[in-house]
């Protein structure tokens, strides 16, 4: 029997193919993602949300129902411990699940335990004004014209860091280090 694959779901959150350089963007800067895409990876230039809300979404991209099948209408209508959600079914298949970054698929009262393996929680917080949902001293004044844009300009590495260090860097150092540490005798699924 054929080795199981190991599957990494990069699942970002408000990312439309217009900003992909390889789906033809000239201002897009994404060499990474453009030779993942020629080398390993699905990328989808038609493709079309369930739901304009986070949450449903999810839900119906784990599950493979459509958000109303189960009620997943909001965001406070997540998985339940009875419903099929994709990480929970690859974990009772053998599968060893890291599970960084947003929830926004199950109550978290609940537990992730049923889910995945390891649910990352990064050590080295990342600084406050990186999350642009929590800090929103960029925006400015609300008359101006970037002000519902979520365009807050170059953000600035902190003087003792490296390189710039925000919540997504720190699910990539999570997930890169969970990768040299994992166990050989089992499939990674990287979420």
């Amino acid at each position: 029997m054929p080795a199981k694959p190991h599957i990494v779901i990069f699942n970002p959150d408000q990312w439309r193919a217009d900003v992909m350089g390889h789906l033809g963007n000239i201002a897009a800067v994404t060499p990474n993602l453009d030779r993942l895409v020629q080398t390993d990876a699905v990328s989808f230039r038609n493709a079309f949300c369930q739901n304009p809300v986070c949450t449903p979404s999810r839900c119906s991209f784990m599950s493979g129902w459509y958000p109303h099948v189960g009620g997943h209408r909001t965001m406070f209508h997540m998985m339940q411990e009875d419903e099929p959600v994709l990480l929970k079914s690859l974990k009772d298949e053998g599968y060893t699940v890291w599970w960084g970054g947003k929830n926004d698929l199950v109550p978290a009262e609940n537990g992730f335990e049923a889910y995945c393996d390891i649910k990352y929680q990064p050590e080295k917080k990342p600084r406050p004004e990186t999350n642009l949902h929590f800090s929103d001293g960029w925006r400015g004044d609300p008359e101006s014209d970037n002000y519902y844009s979520f365009y807050a300009g170059k953000l600035e590495k902190a003087p003792d860091e490296e390189a710039y260090y925000d919540g997504d860097w720190a699910n990539v150092l999570g997930a890169i280090d969970f990768i040299r540490n994992a166990p050989q005798d089992k499939p990674l699924c990287i979420y």
